[in-house]
């Protein structure tokens, strides 16, 4: 280590040096405030033992300078008689230890072998990261729009904060499930299980028993005891896709969770301590939920510590050449097909289409797109037809486009034609209960074809 010592009484400066570098690190002096500062920035020390009175300049004011500069080194303040009150101030404002006058070698052995430990621990947990990042950046799609870029600071700053709630809030098909997962990839959870569920997928009875477990004899049908997903997830993560759906029953058993951290089978009696992430996503509006008294305020607010709103793609059409080229390499590997690069005149006519199904619309495009290919290269008239006749539009018409509500009717009708009219294939498709999709037909008035 680089061990910087900022002492004006040269003598004690050296019987440090001197004991510094008979620990086997390197030592280095500077007997005034704005030497030190300025030997600092210059060497980017692991350690600085800075005494807290200097001729020019206070210890504390030099500490407040070293944070200013963003100098990370490890201080340890040097202390005369009577200062010990000043020397814990420091403490506080980020110094991480102190040494009394007349020093005590044997002590700043101790202090020195902890900050080396530390700092050891510190460089495992960046090269860990650096790999979280790389493991990322090779599997996943790493966007390079602006607010795409926001987006991934704040996935970088939840992940590290590994107790706390995540909410992904973004209409159906933005990625929210890719985004979960992310969190879980770069968090220090991320060797533990991810385990996931569709809220809106399963009636309340059995959703309760695969997210709490049940004892045997609970209902007619549990011959043994289950545990249920959050037991699976435990120490790790859980995803719960469109949360919006939970029934008020289920929303207060899961409150109690998040309150208590812990659960209770269903026909158990023992509290099961838990220690789990939870993840939580939906494209519903629940503050507007809310307030309706459809969703619990406290089970909103517990949630949404962290939110993260994911924007639709219609908002970023300068991703969508980045994506389509990502799926279409992705489709080319799946199905075994050697296609050449798609062609600008086909980048440019998904550029002009609003994708109301977002990227979940985009992949399954170039997916369908790849599995009926003839030939070595796909052309414009592979395109679905109302994508070919998309007008290019500029990203302020593309934001302006459509509505939220508007982008969820054309959603919902294309994958009815897609599915010829199949609503349970159609639910599936859109990432919704049945019951949810029947809702929203009768809501916006759509016919069903066929």
């Amino acid at each position: 280590m680089k061990v910087l010592i900022i002492d004006d009484e040269e003598a004690i400066a050296k019987i440090l040096s001197k004991f510094i570098q008979q620990e086997g690190h390197e030592a280095f002096s500077a007997h005034t405030a704005q030497d030190g500062l300025e030997r600092a920035e210059m060497l980017n020390p692991d350690v600085i033992l800075l005494d807290l009175n200097l001729p020019d300049m206070k210890g504390l004011d030099v500490l407040t300078q070293l944070n200013e500069r963003k100098i990370r080194a490890q201080v340890v303040m040097i202390t005369g008689e009577g200062s010990v009150d000043s020397a814990v101030q420091a403490m506080r404002m980020g110094a991480e230890d102190y040494l009394e006058k007349p020093l005590n070698v044997e002590k700043l052995k101790i202090v020195i072998k902890k900050i080396g430990e530390k700092q050891g621990l510190l460089k495992e947990v960046s090269a860990l990261k650096k790999q979280r990042r790389e493991l990322y950046q090779k599997d996943y799609l790493f966007l390079t729009d602006p607010e795409m870029q926001k987006i991934y600071n704040q996935i970088e700053q939840v992940a590290e904060q590994d107790k706390v709630t995540a909410l992904i809030l973004g209409e159906t098909g933005t990625g929210k499930e890719h985004i979960a997962k992310l969190i879980h990839a770069l968090s220090p959870r991320a060797s533990q299980p991810f385990v996931e569920l569709h809220c809106g997928a399963l009636p309340e009875t059995i959703l309760e028993s695969e997210l709490f477990g049940y004892e045997a004899g609970a209902f007619t049908d549990a011959k043994k005891q289950k545990r249920g997903l959050f037991e699976e997830a435990q120490f790790g993560s859980i995803f719960l896709d469109e949360i919006g759906e939970l029934t008020p029953a289920v929303q207060t058993k899961l409150l109690k969770v998040l309150e208590q951290k812990t659960l209770r089978h269903l026909g158990g009696n023992r509290e099961i301590p838990l220690d789990v992430r939870i993840i939580a996503a939906t494209h519903r509006n629940l503050e507007k939920d809310v307030q309706e008294g459809r969703f619990r305020a406290d089970l909103f607010y517990r949630l949404s510590v962290i939110p993260i709103t994911l924007p639709p793609l219609r908002e970023r059409p300068d991703d969508v050449e980045q994506l389509a080229n990502f799926f279409f390499k992705e489709a080319c590997q799946s199905f075994g097909k050697k296609l050449n690069l798609l062609s600008g005149d086909i980048l440019e006519k998904l550029r002009a289409y609003h994708w109301p199904g977002n990227v979940r619309e985009l992949k399954h495009v170039i997916e369908r797109m790849v599995i009926t290919s003839r030939g070595t290269a796909l052309t414009v008239k592979d395109l679905p037809k109302e994508i070919m006749e998309a007008k290019k539009q500029s990203s302020s018409a593309a934001k302006g486009s459509m509505t939220k509500e508007e982008a969820e009717r054309e959603n919902i009708q294309k994958a009815l034609v897609e599915t010829n009219g199949n609503q349970s294939k159609a639910a599936e498709k859109l990432g919704v209960t049945r019951k949810t999709l029947f809702n929203k037909i009768k809501k916006y008035g759509l016919e069903l074809p066929g």
